[in-house]
């Protein structure tokens, strides 16, 4: 059994997951100060259930997506004062080790920022965009869904917007920034629900839309409001 890694709060955006929350939430907290999961409008008592399981709900009342949510519960973590934050998914296809493993070089001042690297991808679209992603950011799974981000990242770059395009927008501030990161092999399992993103035409257009917005954000960082 992993260590708790104190200071140390997992963000878990949930949409109708509540065959799986309750247990995700169980295992997290074995490794964590606090859990934090963001219902993003759920209709089947996900929120309820994480409740009950010993998070801290953030409810919305209806749909606002992915990136939404998953900015919303990165942004709170902070302000109720997390040294570190990671962000995991609902359903349980992340296993705690490397949960563990992704958060402790950022909960140990190693890193600003670490992600996971995922064994096997969900869609062929995530190969062909890590192809592109690798020389430029160090990591061949820009949208892998474990990623763990240092109170210092957040500081600079804080509070994050609602658009982080699948989560690969972070890697454009680490890079322009020069802070330290890494990025960690993990073992990805079965998913327990549908695909967040859709049918896989759908799925496929929503990614390469959203790492074409982050190569965009990379190339006009120097004028961006977010350059310190």
């Amino acid at each position: 059994m992993s260590e708790r890694l104190h200071g140390l709060t997992v963000v878990i955006p949930a949409l109708n997951e509540i065959a799986t929350i309750g247990g995700v939430v169980t295992a997290v907290l074995g490794v964590a100060d606090t859990v934090l999961v963001v219902d993003d409008g759920s209709t089947d008592g996900t929120g309820v259930a994480a409740a009950a399981a010993g998070a801290v709900v953030v409810r919305h009342d209806r749909p606002l997506g992915y990136d939404n949510a998953i900015s919303e519960g990165l942004n709170e973590a902070f302000r109720l004062g997390a040294l570190a934050a990671i962000t995991t998914d609902a359903d349980g296809q992340h296993r705690i080790e490397d949960v563990y493993r992704v958060a402790l070089p950022v909960v140990t001042g190693k890193a600003a920022f670490s992600g996971g690297v995922r064994d096997r991808y969900n869609r062929a679209i995530e190969a062909l965009v890590g192809l592109a992603a690798r020389p430029l950011y160090g990591t061949s799974d820009p949208f892998c869904g474990l990623k763990c981000y240092h109170r210092s990242l957040f500081e600079r770059c804080g509070p994050f917007p609602s658009e982080l395009n699948v989560g690969s927008l972070p890697l454009v501030w680490v890079r322009r920034l020069r802070l330290p990161f890494t990025f960690v092999p993990i073992t990805s399992g079965l998913r327990h629900d549908r695909p967040r993103f859709g049918a896989t035409f759908s799925a496929s257009t929503k990614l390469a839309t959203a790492f074409l917005r982050t190569l965009r954000a990379d190339l006009t960082y120097a004028n961006s409001s977010r350059n310190p």
